[in-house]
């Protein structure tokens, strides 16, 4: 790998730790434009398209929070006609067009800046996918399952409070709290659903997630936890 290919890898890993600490918050965190410039500039280039679909995902946190994108700042990271630059206005577009379908209020000048980019790659989205110059084809269908799975989270995080209540935790999802983290938690259920994985998904589910899950599928660990169970409430009622 390239040193280039390296320092962008670093760039994106820095974006989505920002990024995952926005979607777990509860909205009170704050963020300057240099961290959302930050974040789009590495999702727009990253090596991998399981990254690179989240970018709407960050526009809508902006929309959510009413921020005016600083879309001149954004642009003044890269020449006019460079590779990075294009691959930013294409998304940019690509992201409108999804706030439009879905019908979601989209961050302050989001609308002007599509506008404005049109005439330069309207064709693009009547095809419904387009490549990015490192050679990444992203579909506005993967662009659309991001954010639909950002703002069904948003949605769930309103109507249930941060704290599981003692009568929803013995629930799957509350049950999967307890072992895996949220990133762990969505795949399990992309892998049930029969999601296809990004090579970095796969290649983390393999490595962490199947693991606790052959653990937790193991007969004797079964056993044990149930013996303990079986054995602590036992010694509960004695006890009373």
């Amino acid at each position: 790998m390239t040193q280039r290919a390296l320092e962008s890898n670093e760039d994106s890993e820095k974006a989505l730790t920002i990024f995952d600490s926005l979607l777990k918050d509860s909205g009170q965190k704050r963020i300057n434009d240099n961290q959302i410039i930050l974040i789009l500039d590495a999702l727009a280039n990253a090596a991998d398209a399981g990254i690179v679909v989240r970018f709407p995902a960050v526009l809508a946190i902006c929309a959510r929070r009413g921020l005016s994108l600083n879309y001149q700042t954004l642009f003044s990271r890269h020449w006019e006609k460079s590779p990075k630059r294009q691959n930013l206005e294409k998304l940019l577009l690509a992201s409108a067009m999804i706030f439009n379908l879905q019908g979601l209020k989209p961050p302050k000048n989001l609308v002007e800046i599509a506008a404005s980019l049109k005439p330069k790659y309207g064709g693009l989205l009547p095809r419904g996918k387009f490549q990015l110059s490192n050679g990444l084809h992203i579909t506005l269908q993967d662009l659309q399952h991001s954010l639909k799975a950002y703002t069904a989270d948003q949605l769930k995080s309103r109507v249930r409070p941060d704290k599981t209540a003692p009568a929803s935790s013995n629930t799957l999802d509350g049950y999967l709290n307890r072992i895996f983290s949220a990133k762990q938690k969505e795949l399990v259920f992309k892998k049930q659903d029969g999601r296809r994985f990004t090579k970095t998904e796969r290649e983390y589910f393999s490595r962490i997630v199947r693991k606790k899950l052959e653990a937790i599928a193991n007969e004797e660990v079964v056993e044990l936890a149930r013996q303990l169970i079986y054995n602590n409430r036992k010694s509960d009622q004695v006890r009373t």
